[in-house]
């Protein structure tokens, strides 16, 4: 299991992935609580204090040197803005979940893709993962391309995987090995 008490800043082009910190509250809800960014991922928080509590909970986790679950803020360099954000969840045995999100009024300007690639980065530069994978909801072709773009292979698809709340979808799980990340192009 992941034993990293503090996860470095990484920077890419546009945008630096950080800690969250108690000050990101208001930008992450500002795009977090949006239909449109809600439409594919399986945990939705409805409203600003909802997303304050996520941050505080995300705080609270940031001091605990046992913590398997690092979820980061993506902010852009220009206007040191939030604009997105990521998380890698250690499950055991070298493997590690990434996931991705970005402010959808900056769709299509390649911040999901840098964000991926962070993570990946993170994931097996800092954190040493052997296997990271990503589940990607099929109906979210922009994720999935996105997936494939920063390397990772879809694996398997899985008819009726919970996807929270209840709900039940198909999936596709994408992903990439240590050995493979490191033949990637640069």
């Amino acid at each position: 299991m992941t034993t990293l008490k503090s996860m470095t800043a990484l920077e890419t082009p546009h945008l630096v992935l950080r800690e969250i910190m108690r000050n990101d509250a208001d930008e992450l809800a500002a795009f977090m609580t949006q239909p449109r960014y809600q439409k594919h991922i399986a945990h939705r928080l409805r409203d600003g204090a909802m997303v304050k509590d996520f941050v505080s909970r995300q705080l609270a986790a940031q001091s605990d040197s046992r913590r398997h679950v690092f979820h980061l803020a993506a902010e852009e360099k220009f206007s040191g803005d939030v604009v997105g954000e990521g998380f890698i969840i250690s499950h055991g045995d070298g493997s590690h979940e990434i996931g991705w999100g970005v402010h959808p009024a900056m769709w299509l300007m390649g911040l999901g893709s840098e964000i991926g690639q962070a993570l990946l980065a993170i994931a097996f530069e800092h954190i040493r993962a052997k296997r990271v994978w990503s589940k990607v909801m099929v109906e979210n072709v922009a994720s999935a391309k996105l997936a494939r773009r920063i390397g990772m292979a879809l694996v398997t698809t899985h008819e009726n995987y919970a996807i929270g709340h209840g709900r039940t979808g198909p999936v596709d799980i994408y992903a990439l090995v240590a050995p493979d990340y490191y033949e990637l192009p640069y």
